[in-house]
């Protein structure tokens, strides 16, 4: 997406979410998922925000880029980060935008009526959904939403898309995550050890 499609007047604020969440395998800058940047100023922002790396500079989570969603869904206040996914999408869904909701607010996140809404009102327009959730220094464990979701929006059951949701976070949690770390200079990947 390009930097004129972003909402006019939305700016970060104090949120600096990506500055924690996001791995960064960049030439001037690596940085480990879950892990604080050592650039991030403690009462937020970045003290080298403009020479920042370019991974920084051209990263934006959806939030910034949605003009649907309010204030209140900036990705600090929410608990919640919206992500574009470009890889692993399913079959039937690879023209289409795909979104990953990665929970950084714990379980409450999930069963806020306003996510709950937002995610069954983008499924319904054919968006590929998905939940994840990831601990410092993993990858995150996504889990497709679309297929699990169908039958409970349509049938407008908020408890069992609730518990639905529930299971779904549950398997993002419980998964054994890989492991992510930084050799010479480089991201690496340890698959995680199976049970």
């Amino acid at each position: 997406m390009t930097n004129d499609l972003l909402v006019k007047g939305r700016e970060c604020g104090a949120c600096t979410v990506c500055c924690v969440n996001l791995t960064i395998n960049d030439p001037e800058l690596q940085k480990l998922p879950g892990v604080k940047c050592k650039n991030t100023l403690k009462g937020g922002g970045c003290k080298i925000y403009k020479s920042r790396p370019k991974t920084c500079r051209d990263w934006y989570c959806m939030w910034r880029f949605m003009p649907g969603l309010d204030d209140s869904w900036r990705p600090d206040l929410k608990g919640i980060v919206i992500k574009r996914v470009f890889e692993g999408i399913p079959a039937g869904y690879e023209n289409k935008v795909a979104l990953d909701f990665e929970i950084i607010g714990g379980k409450k996140a999930i069963h806020d009526i306003d996510f709950i809404n937002t995610v069954g009102g983008y499924i319904i327009q054919g968006f590929a959904c998905f939940m994840s959730y990831g601990k410092p220094r993993t990858a995150t464990t996504m889990v497709f939403l679309n297929d699990l979701l169908s039958a409970a929006i349509e049938s407008r059951n908020i408890t069992l898309i609730k518990e639905t949701l529930s299971k779904a976070y549950k398997v993002c949690v419980k998964t054994p995550k890989d492991i992510v770390a930084i050799k010479n200079d480089e991201i690496m990947i340890i698959p995680a050890k199976k049970k």
